[in-house]
C-alpha cells in the first residue's frame, strides 16, 4: 500500500494534517500552562512577554505531567506524517527533499524523547530530555528552513511560501538574538524563557502556513494498493 497525492480528488484533505500540527501542540502547551497556573505549580505571567516559566515547567506537575505526554506524543505523529506528505508533494515539485525528510521525521522522534522523559527524575533521564528537546527544534526548525528553500526553487511564492520563508527567517533571527544572553546577563533565564515561548510560536506557525498552502492547491491524499 502507498500514499499518493492527487489535487482533484475532494475527500481526505491534506491540510487538515498540517493543521493538526499547528492545533494540537498549540492547546497542548496552553492547556498545560493554563492547569499549571491553576494548581499555582508556576508563577502566573504572560510567558510570551515576561519569561517566568518555560514550556516544559508547564507540563511537570499534577495533572499537567499526564496532559503534555498525552497530547504531545500524538502532536508528534502528526508532525511524522505532515513531513511525509510534504517530501513527496515536493518531489512531485520536481525537488529532492531527502534532507528535509530526515530532519523532519528524526526531529519528531526526539520529540517522543522529550516528552517521555519530562518530569522524570535522575542524571541520564534529565540529559535524555534536554537533548531531546534541543534536536527537536534544532532540526525541526532546519527542516523547516528546508522546504522555504524548495519552496523558492519549484517557483511556489504564494503569500503562505512567502510567510514560511518570513517565519524561518524570525526563528533563525530570535536564535542567533539569543547566543550571546548568557555572556551579557548574569541571569538569563528570564530571557531565555522569552526566546523559547516565542521560537516555538514561529516554528508553529510555519505547520499553519503550510496547511494555508495545501489547502489553497487542495491537496489530497490517496491510498492505493498497488492493484489496478
Amino acid at each position: 500500500m502507498a500514499m499518493n497525492l492527487d489535487s482533484k480528488r475532494a475527500d481526505n484533505p491534506a491540510w487538515i494534517l498540517a493543521a493538526g500540527a499547528t492545533l494540537l501542540p498549540f492547546a497542548a502547551v496552553h492547556l498545560c500552562w493554563l492547569v499549571s497556573l491553576h494548581a499555582e505549580a508556576i508563577a502566573a505571567c504572560n510567558p510570551y512577554l515576561d519569561g517566568c516559566t518555560s514550556i516544559s515547567a508547564t507540563g511537570r506537575h499534577g495533572l499537567a505531567f499526564y496532559l503534555f505526554k498525552m497530547l504531545m506524543i500524538p502532536t508528534a505523529m502528526l508532525y511524522l506524517a505532515v513531513w511525509l506528505v510534504a517530501a513527496q508533494w515536493l518531489r512531485s515539485l520536481g525537488q529532492r527533499p531527502r534532507a528535509l525528510l530526515l530532519c523532519g521525521l528524526v526531529g519528531a522522534l526526539f520529540l517522543i524523547v522529550y516528552a517521555t522523559f519530562l518530569g522524570t527524575d535522575g542524571a541520564l533521564y534529565t540529559w535524555l530530555r534536554r537533548f531531546g528537546a534541543r534536536m527537536f527544534f534544532g532540526l525541526t526548525a532546519f527542516a523547516q528552513l528546508l522546504l522555504a528553500w524548495h519552496l523558492w526553487r519549484a517557483g511556489l511564492k504564494a503569500w503562505w511560501a512567502r510567510g514560511i520563508l518570513w517565519l524561518c527567517g524570525l526563528q533563525l533571527a530570535i536564535g542567533l538574538a539569543s547566543l550571546p544572553l548568557p555572556l551579557v546577563l548574569d541571569d538569563p533565564g528570564a530571557w531565555q524563557n522569552i526566546v523559547e515561548w516565542n521560537y516555538a510560536l514561529a516554528m508553529n506557525a510555519v505547520f499553519g502556513m503550510l496547511a494555508a498552502g495545501w489547502w489553497q492547491q487542495r491537496l489530497r491524499l490517496v491510498l492505493a494498493t498497488g492493484a489496478d
